[in-house]
């Protein structure tokens, strides 16, 4: 009996510490945002990890950043290598993708909106967008089958980056 007490305790109070971060959807219209709330954190101390985070993950951080609103937005228009894929025939083909990131900062959140740019295959744009994933009805194709959660797995991985970067603390013991 103590030992089912004590695992209802600890699966009580993990449950109360860890946080669920929203995930991006990509749906036959786009992208909805997507609001993170970040506990304790004023505006200001929000603004500033996000440009270090912008710092740190982007190769020309300074062409990136489209958008700098001081304690209120950040815009970043990037690139992802391998951004999504489908299969083929059996065989996994890869494509990459422009995208624009919107950070709208307040205390304790951020609202996020991902739009989904151009695709790249080969070194080449492609002709098609998101919306050749899904039928008129909003159902996915079926050869699209992979393409919808592995495009959503970029952007959501993203979202995670930039939320631990703002929650966790940057300290070395070096």
């Amino acid at each position: 009996m103590k030992k089912i007490l004590l695992s209802v305790l600890l699966l009580t109070t993990t449950g109360l510490f860890a946080q669920d971060i929203p995930k991006f959807e990509l749906t036959k219209d786009g992208v909805q945002p997507i609001v993170v709330v970040i506990d304790s954190l004023n505006a200001q101390t929000i603004y500033k990890k996000t440009l270090n985070w912008v710092k740190e993950n982007y190769k020309n951080p300074k062409e990136a950043l489209k958008a700098d609103i001081e304690n209120e937005t950040v815009r970043i228009d990037g690139f992802k290598k391998n951004a999504w894929f489908y299969k083929s025939l059996g065989m996994k083909q890869e494509y990459d993708m422009e995208y624009s990131f919107l950070i709208d900062i307040k205390d304790n959140k951020i609202r996020l909106t991902f739009t989904v740019g151009q695709f790249w295959g080969d070194d080449k744009k492609t002709t098609y967008d998101y919306t050749t994933f899904f039928k008129s009805s909003g159902e996915i194709r079926g050869a699209y089958k992979d393409a919808k959660p592995s495009l959503e797995q970029s952007m959501n991985d993203l979202v995670s980056s930039l939320y631990n970067y703002i929650k966790g603390s940057k300290k070395s013991d070096w």
